[in-house]
């Protein structure tokens, strides 16, 4: 028997989010702020930001 390299292929989906809170008039008017421009989403390095992975699929070759 001879040794065998395999390689294992990962895909996983990455989910990032956060709350924040935003002065507006009603909910639909806050997230209007974000789609707009108006409202700055925290900076990628925010620790309030929570990743959650999750496995979609694993293959070997």
């Amino acid at each position: 028997m001879s040794k065998q390299t395999v390689t294992i292929i990962q895909i996983f989906r990455a989910e990032r989010l956060i709350n924040v809170e935003v002065d507006a008039a009603d909910h639909e008017s806050a997230i209007e702020g974000f789609q707009n421009g108006s409202a700055e989403v925290p900076d990628f390095d925010d620790p309030k930001w929570t990743t959650e992975w999750n496995l979609q699929s694993e293959a070997y070759e």
